[in-house]
């Protein structure tokens, strides 16, 4: 039985053939609905302030016994950075387990995806609201880009204009990462010697992810840490500046300090 309310037909009146063709379609959406299930694609638990289930998630493949508990919880364990899943980054290394990607999704049915995420290899049912399952199904079929198409998957090489970028990052970004990219004025940030740089030159696919949705986890919390100081959201640049501007952006930020 298809599950459908009035926010997935709003997202089905598009020709899916235009959906398809188009790489940068989703940028014409609701920016808040695709930010929010980009998120919680991300990381469910953290975006909505919740403990995720302690036993391993059903669907998830316990190659060699990796990973087990919460951590097989969050979308992207399985499905990668890069929606290509075993296909894309997550083919080898410590995060590979075999399962296929969401790529194929992208341009479907969001009514298909709402299903496959009731289903029993994934039981999100169990742990989002009928709305937030909704806004994975959209990121799903209409947020996702192809990011083949500009980030060499050998190289990781980024095909944007980085000084364009950096126009961008002194605008939307700098006023919390600092000219170097520093992640030292986010109090919700562990290890506030982490670079920008650094991230995004070994995981352009995460940095990128993250660029388009914002990061999971503030939103619901409250406004100002343990010690006073005000908490800062990193927010979603979709719908802020279109997918070329984002492109440009990931290419300046794997110039700046790796230190």
């Amino acid at each position: 039985m298809l599950r459908m309310t009035r926010f997935a037909l709003k997202f089905m009146t598009v020709p899916l053939l235009l959906l398809a063709s188009n790489p940068i379609f989703s940028e014409d959406f609701d920016s808040y609905a695709l930010g929010e299930g980009g998120r919680l694609y991300d990381n469910w638990a953290a975006e909505l302030a919740k403990q995720a289930p302690d036993e391993t998630h059903p669907g998830y493949n316990d190659y060699k016994g990796k990973k087990r508990g919460a951590a097989t919880w969050r979308c992207k364990e399985c499905h990668g950075w890069d929606y290509l899943g075993a296909a894309g980054d997550y083919g080898k290394g410590a995060h590979y387990t075999g399962t296929q990607g969401i790529a194929a999704y992208r341009g479907t049915s969001i009514a298909q995806v709402i299903d496959i995420l009731h289903n029993d290899n994934h039981v999100f049912d169990r742990v989002l609201s009928d709305k937030q399952l909704e806004t994975v199904a959209a990121f799903v079929v209409l947020g996702q880009v192809n990011m083949r198409a500009f980030i060499d998957v050998n190289t990781n090489k980024i095909a944007g204009d980085a000084s364009k970028g950096r126009e961008t990052y002194k605008r939307e970004c700098m006023l919390c990462h600092g000219n170097a990219g520093k992640m030292r004025n986010l109090s919700h940030i562990k290890d506030k010697k982490r670079y920008m740089g650094d991230v995004a030159n070994k995981n352009p696919w995460e940095t990128m992810h993250k660029i388009r949705f914002g990061h999971p986890g503030m939103r619901y919390t409250d406004k100002y840490d343990a010690n006073g100081k005000p908490r800062v959201n990193m927010p979603a640049m979709l719908g802020v500046v279109p997918l070329q501007a984002q492109i440009d952006l990931l290419a300046y930020l794997v110039t700046l300090s790796k230190k």
